[in-house]
């Protein structure tokens, strides 16, 4: 079953349970009057109503108990689906050029597939690094491994780089994240600001004080993070994915995760907690089974999933 925009935005007046995190809730646009005779050919609406194929869908999709999101970047190409479970049915939809696209999939082994085609299927991984901090260590640690992820590029040009990084280096990186940067991605797309400067160094110490960083004559990354930073070098494939529960009380748990990958052998998961992040290198089946938890609609408490 295909919606146009238009045509959604029609069926938003008709259906009347509604909740926060249903699609017709979120879509709104101006009607040009054909919308009821297009859903009439379509087979969806009849005699004033929703026909019960129809019906059935939709309302799902309306008033869900629960929703996720996967947003897939790589390069030119950009997929957008949506999921919404109720009394464990789930519905499928999906952005086809401006229109919604629903199913009603009995598993999604299918969608697993063609979402392996952009993420690849690897069991291997180059990096080893699993770690939860609060917010500003992230950052922080993340500036230092943009530097590392830059002087690995440049060593390719046959460029020299000195083996430590000043403080002042890591504050310019904190202060102007570069392009395709994994620090730009987190604060651009979650709203996190940058520590300020005078919390810089003793977040610096912080990270020391846990085996990621070390001092010498500068700052440096411990083993495990300086092998994630010289190997995980240009971003390729982007996947977000968000997951929403509606509780007893009406109100929205949420959960997320950012899956980026920079290569078959490189993938990179940020799972988002209340102040926290946790970072770790996964394998590109592994992702895959993240994305198809999500599109499953996972339980969420308190930005936790269970």
């Amino acid at each position: 079953m295909k919606l146009t925009k238009n045509e959604i935005s029609f069926l938003s007046h008709e259906l009347s349970e509604k909740n926060q995190i249903g699609l017709f809730t979120n879509v709104h646009s101006i009607l040009v009057g054909t919308e009821q005779s297009t859903l009439k050919e379509k087979g969806l609406y009849k005699d004033g109503k929703l026909t019960d194929l129809s019906n059935e869908m939709l309302k799902i999709v309306a008033k869900p108990e629960k929703c996720s999101r996967l947003i897939l970047r790589d390069n030119a190409f950009l997929i957008e689906k949506y999921a919404y479970k109720s009394n464990n049915k789930i519905v499928l939809a999906e952005n086809d050029n401006g229109d919604m696209l629903f199913s009603s999939p009995k598993n999604f082994d299918n969608t697993i597939m063609a979402l392996s085609e952009f993420t690849g299927m690897s069991n291997i991984k180059t990096s080893d690094i699993e770690v939860l901090l609060p917010v500003d260590e992230m950052l922080v640690l993340l500036a230092m491994v943009d530097i590392y992820r830059k002087n690995a590029m440049l060593s390719y040009w046959g460029q020299k780089t000195e083996a430590t990084i000043k403080f002042a280096d890591i504050r310019e990186r904190l202060d102007e994240p570069v392009q395709n940067s994994l620090l730009k991605m987190l604060v651009n797309n979650y709203n996190y600001s940058v520590p300020k400067v005078e919390n810089t160094k003793n977040i610096l110490e912080s990270l020391i004080d846990k085996n990621i960083a070390c001092f010498t004559t500068g700052y440096a990354l411990t083993k495990q993070y300086a092998e994630f930073g010289t190997s995980f070098l240009i971003p390729k494939t982007v996947v977000m994915l968000e997951t929403f529960n509606v509780n007893d009380q009406n109100r929205i748990a949420t959960a997320g995760v950012l899956c980026i990958s920079a290569g078959l052998q490189d993938v990179v998961s940020f799972i988002f907690t209340d102040g926290e992040i946790e970072i770790s290198s996964i394998t590109g089946s592994y992702m895959l089974k993240i994305i198809e938890n999500f599109l499953n609609c996972p339980n969420v408490t308190d930005g936790e999933m269970i």
